[in-house]
């Protein structure tokens, strides 16, 4: 279900610049590490509720989007300025919730998840991620309608109690996808098996990552706490997990592994003052972010990180 949390931006930023205040200096504490560098605006109202953003590994032009709960079990390509391209609909799926989607390749096949993860009150016992392949980018200029059976779906459960979600991350290296938790008073990491054996999994909990917070109950920060999107850049060296209001970017190296380097303080970004941004992608190199706001039209846009 949808959250409102359109008031005190102005608020929550300054608690945003206070809490990564007392995170020190350098590119890996909490500081400022990037500028917004385009802003359009999607050009078809059907893309309403935009709640999840995702790569095309078919087209570096491409992304994927999705509408918030309600919004039926499609996905809408744009292309990076914003225009619309088509619709692919997931049949037979259900959409009670979707929050968040991801591109990724398996088996030399460009693929797309797909997350019904929200679960506002924490009361649901299970909820359900899509896997279906991506379709290959048209020589068409009218906007395709395609339909498409998941190739698999997976139903997961938390090992520790239902939690409310909006954030997925598909980490090709270890064939895993990450879920994020959007409101424990520090997000809580858990990881799911890519290519599960069994259509039911208890997802592997991880335990809380390292990210600026703001004081619990105070004016604004939900909006700074409540984490809202997650992607992996194609190289698999970058991570950022977003908020209403920043975004926080995570580097690993060598053979480090995403839980651990998620323990390191991220850098990060402020994000556009929109109403409610609940979906971020990154490019294949990790240096540009995109991302998109629920409203009609739906906002756009481009942060190149430093």
């Amino acid at each position: 279900m949808r959250d409102r949390h359109r008031k005190n931006r102005i608020l929550a930023g300054a608690i945003g610049i206070a809490a990564l205040a007392g995170c020190g200096g350098g590119s890996d504490d909490g500081s400022a590490s990037g500028s917004l560098t385009a802003e359009s605006l999607i050009d078809n109202d059907i893309i309403a509720e935009s709640s999840g953003l995702a790569r095309s590994r078919l087209s570096d032009d491409r992304l994927w989007t999705h509408n918030d709960s309600g919004g039926g079990p499609s996905v809408y390509a744009i292309d990076t300025r914003g225009h619309y391209l088509g619709a692919l609909k997931l049949r037979p799926a259900l959409a009670l919730d979707w929050e968040d989607m991801a591109g990724f390749e398996e088996d030399g096949q460009s693929r797309l998840l797909l997350a019904d993860i929200g679960d506002n009150s924490a009361i649901r016992p299970f909820v359900t991620l899509y896997v279906v392949d991506e379709p290959m980018p048209s020589s068409d200029p009218a906007p395709f309608e395609l339909s498409a059976a998941p190739l698999r779906s997976i139903t997961l459960i938390y090992p520790d109690g239902p939690r409310d979600a909006e954030s997925v991350a598909v980490d090709e290296s270890s064939a895993s996808i990450f879920v994020l938790s959007k409101r424990d008073a520090v997000p809580q990491l858990y990881r799911v098996p890519l290519q599960a054996a069994l259509p039911l999994v208890i997802a592997e909990a991880l335990g809380e990552i390292t990210i600026p917070r703001a004081e619990a109950g105070s004016e604004g920060a939900d909006s700074f706490n409540f984490t809202t999107a997650m992607d992996i850049s194609a190289d698999g060296r970058t991570l950022v997990v977003s908020t209403y209001s920043h975004a926080y970017r995570y580097t690993r190296s060598g053979d480090e592994d995403w839980p651990s380097a998620l323990l390191r303080a991220p850098s990060s970004i402020r994000l556009p003052d929109y109403a409610q941004i609940e979906a971020a992608a990154l490019a294949a190199d990790g240096a540009t972010l995109w991302i998109t706001s629920e409203g009609a039209p739906a906002p756009l846009a481009r942060l190149d990180f430093d």
